[in-house]
């Protein structure tokens, strides 16, 4: 994944919807990423999980009919929205957003060095996991992200999530959306 295009992306997707009207701190926007990140364990704990074959079987019914962005933002929230797959894009969409807003240029970092064994933890040990290592203060904020991100892909992967193709539909789904997605920040 290129993880300085969907910086880019995710950042300027967040400019337009007034995520970025107000400077806060970066703490603020890591604690958002810690939100997700909760939001991560209670589509755990409720197993509420991402049908793609569902998705995809209706998004692409009554084509002749329906709007397409109808079609999608319908079948988005039936199959796919707040479940697991959703929420670990949520998460890295939200790394993206800080790491554009700071410029990051990730092709300029040396690579992470950590390596963590996910499916010999919980997914909330795993979660604990990334949240510790995103509370490091003692460690620049870009690394952090990045370390962030990086995390979001194994565990991904350990847990079967294609997490680009979420990250993609996320991103998509986010642009229609209203300002702030309806919320004070």
């Amino acid at each position: 994944m290129n993880y300085n295009e969907y910086s880019k992306q995710a950042h300027e997707t967040a400019v337009n919807h007034g995520f970025w009207k107000t400077k806060y701190s970066n703490e603020h926007f890591l604690m958002l990423v810690c939100t997700e990140i909760a939001e991560i364990i209670e589509a755990d704990r409720k197993d509420k999980k991402a049908n793609r074959n569902k998705f995809l079987t209706e998004y692409n019914k009554y084509p002749a009919l329906v709007e397409e962005p109808t079609r999608f933002t319908c079948a988005f929230e039936k199959h796919i929205k707040d479940t697991i797959e959703d929420e670990f894009a949520d998460t890295f969409i939200r790394l993206c957003d800080l790491a554009g807003e700071l410029k990051v240029d990730f092709d300029k970092m040396l690579p992470c060095r950590y390596h963590r064994a996910f499916e010999r933890f919980s997914m909330t040990e795993n979660a604990f996991g990334l949240i510790k290592g995103l509370s490091k203060g003692q460690i620049a904020v870009e690394k952090r992200i990045q370390f962030g991100l990086d995390y979001l892909v194994g565990w991904a992967k350990c847990n079967g999530i294609n997490l680009e193709w979420h990250v993609k539909q996320k991103m998509r789904f986010n642009q229609g959306r209203p300002e702030r997605h309806g919320k004070k920040y």
